[in-house]
């Protein structure tokens, strides 16, 4: 009976994956668990000048990790239909319970004509979609976040309240 012959391994082609196979095992746990999601619950407006408007954008912050984050900051940019809104900070630390929420209020600043080119493109559009980021500063590490969302579609509306069924 022929026996099949088993070829040797080739060290060197081993050598060669060893380094690729130990990269991507120490990779998976720097991964890191997913950031918070960051809702928008209301833009009050605090005070507005030609050139720049002020708002307090308070924010809905949801842990989703399971393990608690305690933020040391937190910034934010918004988008409102695809344009700049405003940006801000807060350095006030606050503790987001394992999979808890908190409303954490931002004081951010915009372009004067912001609220004008946003309520004209509302009125194009007829829909308002809004996005969110930013980063949580927690113990000396970043921690980078996006969400988006739409506040109101102003033909889903329509084609709801219009149509009988």
């Amino acid at each position: 009976m022929n026996r099949p012959t088993r070829r040797p391994i080739d060290r060197r082609r081993l050598l060669a994956f060893l380094p690729a196979g130990a990269l991507a095992a120490c990779a998976a746990p720097f991964a890191g668990p997913p950031p918070p999601r960051v809702g928008i619950i209301d833009l009050r407006p605090l005070d507005a000048t030609m050139f720049e408007q002020r708002w307090e954008a308070l924010l809905r912050v949801e842990e989703q990790a399971g393990t608690g984050l305690s933020v040391d900051a937190m910034t934010a940019a918004i988008e409102m239909n695809g344009r700049e809104f405003g940006s801000g900070r807060t350095d006030r630390p606050f503790l987001l319970p394992a999979r808890g929420e908190r409303q954490v209020s931002v004081p951010m600043r915009g372009s004067g004509l912001g609220l004008v080119d946003q309520l004209a493109t509302i009125g194009r559009r007829g829909e308002l979609k809004w996005r969110i980021e930013g980063v949580f500063v927690s113990a000396g590490r970043q921690i980078p976040y996006q969400d988006e969302g739409t506040v109101f579609s102003l033909r889903d509306t329509l084609r709801d309240s219009l149509l009988p069924f």
